[in-house]
């Protein structure tokens, strides 16, 4: 994990969805969503919960 992949995390969770954090970010979605599957694998947990209608830190 670096600065970089929390300062995602961080704008994912403000944002509420990965396309929205994307945009802000100035970053592809596909490589941002990348990301966060690196770090969910890489700590062995889920960070998001994902639906249609966005994205939720799990708690």
């Amino acid at each position: 994990m670096n600065l970089t992949d929390l300062h995602y995390v961080v704008e994912i969770d403000k944002s509420g969805s990965i396309s929205k954090a994307a945009k802000e970010l100035y970053v592809a979605q596909p490589n941002l969503s990348k990301a966060i599957k690196h770090l969910e694998r890489e700590f062995g947990i889920s960070i998001f919960e994902r639906s249609s209608k966005g994205v939720k830190a799990t708690r």
